[in-house]
């Protein structure tokens, strides 16, 4: 099966999943409160798996191991410690006196209900199906440590503004399906374009090396990479060769570090334009550097 057949089936499976929302609306009664509260759960699980990704991921050198175990500690307690004022907060405002219990017996509360339940292992699949659809197209480890770590905070400000906002209009109006139906569809949406958004700009990082090395980038690599050298901590290398640069530690650190920020394209690139001189030194005249 080929990628493009196997993405619409994870879109579809995405909707289906945040249809589950909508059967607690229709058929077991949830109100406003249950759908936030749902939603709030949702970015529980998102940084969980933030962590996981953050963690599980090829490590080239002990730069990159130490990296992600410095992040991982300092995103647990800062995500943590957003998630439980936002969940206080929903908490308060919607919980219709759960907040005198506190957040944990709360949710632990919230989640004794199948339904509940359900709903939540059906968002944890939404991130497994995310995940795999990313390791799919760009391979595991692709996202920078950076990158992955502000990427849930930039999901929640936005969409649970709407949320919240819709929440407190649906209790103006004393809580009409219709209210509620359209609060499912808004996040649903909401899901679908992040969806579709992750997978174009994965389906573009799929470029061959060699396609993204156009004459402008290579003369900008000429202009840069002259000779083989590399420079660690404000001190240059400098190499017998470009294939002996390609081979150094000196250079693993570097790939190292481009990875950890995310900077995978420009890693792309450097690496076909160190693959061009290589054959350029062996001889080779088709892939001679342009004048």
């Amino acid at each position: 099966m080929t990628k493009d057949k196997q993405l619409p089936v994870g879109l579809i499976l995405l909707i289906v999943l945040n249809g589950i929302p909508l059967v607690g609306v229709l058929a077991w009664g949830w109100k406003s409160f249950d759908l936030i509260f749902l939603y709030w759960m949702e970015n529980v699980v998102i940084g969980a798996f933030t962590v996981l990704r953050m963690l599980i991921r090829p490590y080239g050198h002990a730069l990159e191991l130490a990296f992600p175990f410095f992040l991982v500690p300092f995103f647990c307690v800062h995500y943590g410690m957003f998630c439980m004022g936002h969940g206080m907060f929903v908490v308060s405002l919607f919980g219709q006196g759960m907040d005198d219990t506190g957040l944990l017996p709360a949710t632990l509360s919230v989640l004794t209900s199948p339904y509940m339940l359900a709903a939540v292992t059906a968002l944890t699949l939404i991130q497994v199906a995310d995940w795999i659809r990313d390791v799919r197209l760009k391979g595991l480890g692709a996202d920078g440590v950076k990158d992955l770590m502000t990427a849930p905070y930039r999901r929640i400000f936005v969409l649970h503004i709407t949320i919240i906002a819709g929440g407190f209009a649906l209790a103006a109006l004393q809580e009409p399906v219709a209210g509620l139906i359209i609060l499912v569809a808004v996040k649903t949406a909401s899901d679908v374009w992040h969806w579709q958004r992750d997978s174009r700009a994965e389906q573009q990082s799929e470029i061959s090396p060699e396609a993204l090395l156009t004459p402008e980038r290579l003369k900008a690599m000429a202009e840069k990479y002259p000779e083989p050298t590399v420079t660690v901590n404000g001190r240059e290398r400098r190499f017998a060769s470009f294939a002996e640069m390609k081979r150094s530690k000196e250079f693993r650190m570097a790939q190292s570090v481009m990875r950890l920020v995310g900077a995978g394209r420009e890693l792309k690139i450097m690496n076909a334009y160190l693959d061009r001189r290589i054959q350029e030194e062996s001889g080779d005249q088709g892939a001679a550097l342009p004048a």
